[in-house]
């Protein structure tokens, strides 16, 4: 079925044309995320998908991801997880003052640890994945900002947690004392792999990262880099805790792009654990067609219908 999916996050605008073979036909990318926009939501809707709902009128619209956050356009309610797709299709809320167009629900959970947690617009994205594979159990890594792992059992997903390791990467850089000897464009694959043998020996986190400070000090680092460094750090520890939290033992999806995708396969090799990284545009489309497809299922009128109704 022809719609238009839209991933709209933190920091990024990205909206995919899907056609009727459910392939992308078209897609657009902005910096124009729900910090970004200056609360012109509508406009800028318009500004990058007008001309496809012109052209199709009733075409409908899915959004997900931080727009449907209290600090986005409208606060959608979270779904409880466990949760199969048709929860989320049930919990679709149409957008006032527009037509067809639709706010995907986040999901809410509690973690192995017994922690509540969030997401919004990773659960598009994991549906999706489930759907490229055969396996309905499975373990799905989500790097970025606020990193997410996700455990599907028997096609739904369960439980995940959230790792503050992106943003944690970026706080480091910008304000702390630390800053001054990390050069975020510096890649450096041999000190990232220091940095993950690192991540596994002892005085914990808060010793390891005050590390990238005195190896500097105490140690000629020429031709290292110490972002690269603080990065095998981070990403090794979110490995380490990820996998007692989960158990994670079989071979493990990824959904990212580069040149994070790199980086989580180097990890996933020093820890040992096989990866399959996956596209992550292809993973939100199919996400969302998974929860029409629940929804036109579960709906006593067919095709296009059942969707506006929800």
């Amino acid at each position: 079925m022809q719609r238009i999916v839209v991933d709209w996050g933190t920091t990024n605008f990205r909206a995919y044309l899907i056609d009727e073979h459910e392939r992308i036909a078209e897609r657009r990318i902005a910096p124009r995320g729900v910090h970004n926009c200056e609360g012109n939501y509508s406009n800028i809707l318009r500004e990058f998908c007008g001309d496809w709902q012109s052209l199709w009128p009733d075409i409908p619209v899915y959004l997900c991801g931080m727009i449907g956050s209290r600090t986005g356009w409208y606060e959608v309610p979270y779904v409880a997880s466990p949760a199969p797709p048709d929860a989320l299709f049930r919990g679709l809320l149409p957008i006032p003052g527009e037509h067809n167009v639709f706010m995907i629900p986040g999901m809410r959970c509690l973690t192995p640890a017994g922690i509540p947690d969030v997401m919004r617009g990773e659960e598009c994205q994991v549906l999706g994945a489930i759907s490229e594979t055969d396996n309905p159990n499975t373990l799905v890594i989500l790097p970025g900002t606020h990193s997410k792992w996700v455990r599907v059992q028997d096609g739904c997903i369960h439980d995940f947690a959230t790792f503050f390791t992106g943003e944690m990467y970026a706080l480091l850089h910008h304000h702390s004392s630390i800053g001054a000897v990390l050069d975020p464009a510096h890649h450096h694959h041999e000190s990232f792999q220091h940095g993950l043998s690192q991540s596994t020996s002892a005085g914990g986190l808060l010793n390891q990262i005050f590390s990238a400070r005195t190896r500097t000090l105490c140690e000629d680092t020429s031709g290292q880099s110490m972002s690269a460094y603080l990065s095998g750090i981070l990403i090794g520890s979110e490995f380490i805790h990820g996998r007692k939290l989960f158990d994670a033992n079989s071979e493990l999806l990824l959904i990212g792009d580069e040149p994070l995708a790199t980086l989580y396969q180097l990890a996933a090799t020093f820890f040992d654990l096989k990866l399959r990284t996956l596209d992550p545009a292809r993973a939100v489309t199919c996400g969302i067609a998974r929860i029409c497809a629940a929804g036109t299922v579960n709906n006593p009128v067919s095709g296009r219908k059942a969707v506006i109704s929800g």
